[in-house]
Parts: C-alpha cells; sequence; structure tokens
C-alpha cells in the first residue's frame, strides 16, 4: 500500500485526534528572513514614537482618564489576530519593498510631531506608521488580514480629545437628568438646582465632567468595535449593538451616580467618594457583561 493512500493519511484521522488551532512557531519566526528585518522596524518605531508611549503608560493607568480602558486595546487587539491566526499565517509573505518610502516618511514626520507633543497626530502616525511596517515586511496581503487589529488600536489612543471638549457638558446634563429622576423614583427628597448639581437630602452632589459618562461611552464604543469583529454577526444585528452603545453607557453612568447620591445620603460624605472612586469600573463592567448577553442574543437571531 502507498503511503500516501487516504486511509493513513491525516486527513483520515479521527475527530478526537484533529488538530487544534495552530499556535505561534517561534523558531520558524526568528529563522524566518524578515526577522531581522521585523526588529529594526520595532526598534524605528519605538523611537519615533516613544513620547506617546510615555503618555500613554501615564493616561491608561489613570483613574480619571478617558482612556483608562486604553491598556485593555492592545490585548483586544493581539486577540483579533490570534483569533484569525491560521488564515493569516497561511497568507503568502510578500513584503513591499517600496512601502520603506512613506514609512520613512511617517516616521520622520512622528519624530517631529514628537517634539511638541501633538498626541492626536502622533496617534494615527502610529497607527499608519503600523500598517505600513505590515506591508514593508510581509506584504499586501498580510496588511488586509491585520488591519482590523492593527484599526482598533485607536480606540485606545488619545484621538477623542475634541469629542470629550464637545460632548462633555451635554451628557453632563443627561447623566444628571437620569439620576435625578432615578432618586425621585425610589422615595428620596431631591431637589436640582442647577443642571448639573443635585441635593439628595441633605448631600449635596454635583456631576464633575469626569462623571459625564464620556469615559463610560468610549470604553463601551471600543467593546462594541470588539464584539463586532469576533462574533461575526449579521449586518442588521450589528447596527442593533451599535445603536445600543452610548443609551446604555449614559443610563448606567446615570445610575451609577444616583447610587453615589444614595450612599451620600445615607453615609456621608467620605463614603460617597470612597464608592465615586471604584463605582467607575463597577459601572464599565456592567456595560460589558450586557452587552456580552447582547452580543449572544444577537447571535442565536442571526444564525
Amino acid at each position: 500500500m502507498s503511503v500516501t493512500d487516504p486511509a493513513i493519511t491525516p486527513a483520515a484521522a479521527s475527530p478526537s485526534e484533529a488538530p487544534t488551532k495552530a499556535g505561534f512557531d517561534w523558531r520558524a519566526m526568528v529563522a524566518s528572513p524578515v526577522f531581522r528585518v521585523t526588529i529594526v522596524v520595532l526598534a524605528a518605531l519605538c523611537f519615533a514614537f516613544w513620547p506617546l508611549m510615555i503618555q500613554l503608560s501615564k493616561v491608561w493607568m489613570d483613574m480619571d482618564s478617558y482612556y483608562a480602558h486604553g491598556m485593555l486595546v492592545p490585548l483586544c487587539s493581539a486577540y483579533l489576530i490570534w483569533d484569525k491566526w491560521d488564515k493569516i499565517k497561511a497568507t503568502p509573505v510578500k513584503p513591499f519593498v517600496w512601502a520603506v518610502i512613506p514609512l520613512l516618511g511617517v516616521l520622520y514626520i512622528a519624530h517631529y510631531a514628537s517634539l511638541s507633543w501633538m498626541f492626536l497626530l502622533l496617534s494615527l502616525l502610529f497607527v499608519l506608521a503600523v500598517s505600513l511596517s505590515v506591508l514593508f515586511i510581509a506584504g499586501w496581503g498580510w496588511l488586509k488580514a491585520t488591519l482590523p487589529a492593527t484599526g482598533f488600536l485607536l480606540l485606545g489612543l488619545p484621538v477623542f480629545d475634541r469629542l470629550i471638549d464637545s460632548s462633555t457638558m451635554p451628557l453632563q446634563i443627561k447623566s444628571t437628568g437620569i439620576a435625578y429622576r432615578l432618586l425621585q423614583l425610589i422615595g428620596y427628597d431631591t431637589m436640582r438646582t442647577q443642571p448639573t448639581i443635585l441635593y439628595v437630602d441633605d448631600y449635596a452632589l454635583q456631576v464633575a465632567a469626569a462623571c459625564s459618562g464620556l469615559k463610560t461611552t468610549i470604553a463601551v464604543t471600543a467593546a462594541v468595535v470588539f464584539f463586532m469583529l469576533v462574533s461575526k454577526l449579521r449586518w442588521w444585528a450589528n447596527l442593533i449593538l451599535a445603536v445600543i452603545a452610548i443609551p446604555l453607557s449614559v443610563a448606567i453612568n446615570g445610575t451609577r451616580i444616583a447610587l453615589i447620591g444614595v450612599v451620600g445620603a445615607e453615609e456621608g460624605m467620605d463614603a460617597a467618594a470612597k464608592f465615586h472612586d471604584y463605582s467607575g469600573y463597577i459601572a464599565l463592567i456592567l456595560c460589558f457583561v450586557i452587552l456580552g448577553l447582547i452580543t449572544k442574543r444577537l447571535e442565536k437571531w442571526s444564525s
């Protein structure tokens, strides 16, 4: 019998013996002729964007930052690569050497933008530089396959400052209104003396810019995009998920503010301050859980 007989080839293996999802072959990667080029490109990216990386280490660790969710974004991007790794690995590596010309131009501009601390421009240039690096090292096929993961990085970078400036006050007022109605509904003597100030019994609750709900909204937007990329929903299901995101984040933030008012009225200012510090993470986790449940339901409906 020939060794190529289908009866004894790997294709005839039982389902229990079927190969699992392929992992990274580190030895083959290091032995690849493009490995040294990749190291050089990574070093150039670190040099050009080092001020941005220092800034990110600060804003991602700041509890009051609008980008406190950012530390999860690279992990989500890595998951998107891992989830598609079999397909990506099967894509032929065909370096597009001409991409080095725009790549060097982007790195040159980024170096001088870093001297002026232009973080919006640096963030956009960083994503562009990563995309051009993939094109230069591996070619158009790899660029197309990795583009969702690369583009997702924008959701953890400081690119929303203008949106924050224009949206903070309206969201403050909206969240305050939701908290006011909830407090009245559960029976607290509540007054709204100004658009963003509530009195809950004898406790004065001022909804500051940091409590507008925009932090939650930006983080929830990132979560919605991630769920869209990994769940393979139909277009109408993706539309439902997108429409739900902002109202959900505003409603939960309003509920959070109402709970801060309850804690302040019942336990005093110090207890309310402590609850305020960690309640933002509770609200964020709650949003993620609700979005995950909605995504699972939409997957069943769209299957």
